[in-house]
């Protein structure tokens, strides 16, 4: 590459990005871009193979966010906006998608709870009918003394575990605070946090941010 640079052979450089893609290194493509970014003969062509390159077609993995290839490319006014054009309709789509995507979820996020809040106020004011034949734990008939709990579960006494929780709804609770416990943890690494941010660069910082909040780093600021 850096005989390249040199010689301000953009060509060869594709050539050399390519061989090191094949191999399991993309990375070539960032330090093209930067250098034909600035290059005096104005290699259009050559940029916009590089901005294929750039994206990932699983739109995840991107070799670099939307806002560093901006900061990138315009310090060449000369660069015709053509070249982009497609890379960025493409970029803003992507955004869309995801804004859309995140907004249904939320949408059904919100119903959930909701529809949660209202079954709590029913267990709290509305008597509560068990009809269950079957023990959830042995799966043969029920018969007194039998236990029933809201969570609609209903077992043998004999077949109830001595912490006396629901067998089949307390293992899920388990795993889910095992969760809980790990993203609490992970949340506290701040080297790592930092460490993500600071390799993230625009936007990406933006979701390096994003995905620490859903584990909860920034809950003891709120």
């Amino acid at each position: 590459m850096n005989w390249c640079f040199e010689r301000h052979d953009a060509k060869r450089l594709l050539q050399v990005c390519d061989r090191a893609e094949r191999v399991g290194d993309a990375s070539l493509w960032v330090q093209a871009l930067s250098f034909l970014a600035v290059d005096e003969s104005d290699p259009v062509e050559e940029i916009g193979e590089v901005l294929k390159h750039i994206v990932d077609p699983n739109g995840k993995n991107d070799l670099m966010p939307l806002l560093t290839v901006i900061e990138t490319l315009q310090q060449n006014p000369r660069i015709p906006v053509e070249i982009v054009r497609h890379y960025l309709k493409e970029q803003f789509k992507r955004l869309h998608d995801s804004a859309g995507s995140s907004h249904r979820k939320a949408c059904e996020d919100r119903q959930e709870i909701e529809r949660m809040q209202e079954d709590i106020v029913d267990l709290r004011t509305k008597a509560q009918v068990f009809q269950n034949t079957k023990c959830f734990q042995c799966g043969l008939a029920l018969e007194v003394p039998a236990v029933h709990f809201f969570c609609t579960h209903s077992y043998h006494a004999h077949c109830m575990p001595a912490d006396g929780n629901c067998p089949k709804c307390s293992s899920e609770a388990l795993a889910q605070k095992g969760k809980k416990e790990q993203r609490e943890a992970q949340a506290r690494n701040t080297e790592a946090f930092f460490k993500e941010l600071q390799g993230g660069g625009g936007d990406g910082g933006v979701l390096v941010m994003g995905e620490w909040s859903k584990k909860g780093a920034f809950d003891a600021y709120l």
